[in-house]
């Protein structure tokens, strides 16, 4: 049985503000748990139900604290409706001192994309079509928001997720790559030549890129859809995410 303060910490780590005081995040559900093993994060603990972990204890690597937990309390310390058998508490990387250079291979950036559902879908596309980097502004959600870890499906282990200030980077890199945005209005998509390396940028869910970005875009692009036959009562836009991978299938390409 957990003790309240025990409850009350993980219970905390729903909070941003909680998780960069401690510097640990949430992960949630087998297949993610079940992960995290393999990566190169640190494992503070893990709090399951006695049936996981008799058949995953002697995988859970030594040194990190291990809870048995009944359901009622697995249910207060969870940020799901419906829990996973199984969380864990988890070490935040250390930030990258400053962003690298692109110089090769696709890349998403993502200015103000603040779902968290969307920004977790993003990082689980890229990983499907082997992107291995995501580029975030300052005001896109956190990724390790506990809704963005578990919408990433154990995917944010396996691509580089950055935030930069975007004007800066995209001065940066003028010039090397091209450098691709997502707008409602631009030359349509599968009419352009799908090229080998580029940054993709998406924009807020409601207000798509910012002006200052969007003035360092050079070429804009457009999935064209229904209202561009006509129909008055058509979808005004895609959500974030599905834009997103659409772009991520058509640039990947071999």
């Amino acid at each position: 049985m957990l003790s309240h303060s025990q409850i009350k910490y993980v219970q905390s780590l729903q909070q941003k503000k909680f998780r960069r005081q401690h510097g640990v995040f949430v992960a949630e559900g087998e297949k993610i748990v079940g992960e995290l093993w393999a990566g190169n994060l640190s494992v503070e603990g893990v709090y399951a139900l006695s049936g996981w972990l008799e058949t995953h204890r002697l995988v859970i690597p030594q040194g990190v604290d291990v809870y048995e937990v009944s359901e009622k309390d697995l249910e207060r310390i969870s940020g799901l409706k419906t829990p996973n058998r199984v969380l864990a508490v988890v070490r935040m990387p250390e930030p990258p001192s400053e962003t690298r250079p692109h110089h090769e291979g696709l890349a998403v950036v993502l200015d103000q994309v603040q779902d968290p559902g969307n920004l977790g879908t993003i990082i689980r596309t890229a990983d499907w079509f082997g992107i291995g980097r995501v580029i975030c502004s300052l005001d896109t959600a956190e990724v390790f928001s506990p809704k963005v870890v578990q919408a990433s499906m154990g995917s944010f282990l396996r691509v580089e997720v950055v935030y930069t200030p975007l004007v800066p980077f995209l001065e940066s890199v003028s010039g090397s790559v091209p450098v691709y945005g997502a707008f409602l209005e631009g030359d349509e998509l599968f009419g352009i030549k799908a090229e080998a390396k580029g940054l993709l940028v998406i924009g807020n869910e409601s207000k798509g890129i910012s002006t200052e970005v969007a003035a360092l875009i050079q070429k804009r692009v457009s999935i064209h859809g229904g209202r561009r036959g006509g129909q008055a009562d058509a979808a005004e836009s895609l959500n974030a995410s599905v834009a997103a991978g659409i772009l991520m299938a058509w640039f990947s390409r071999k």
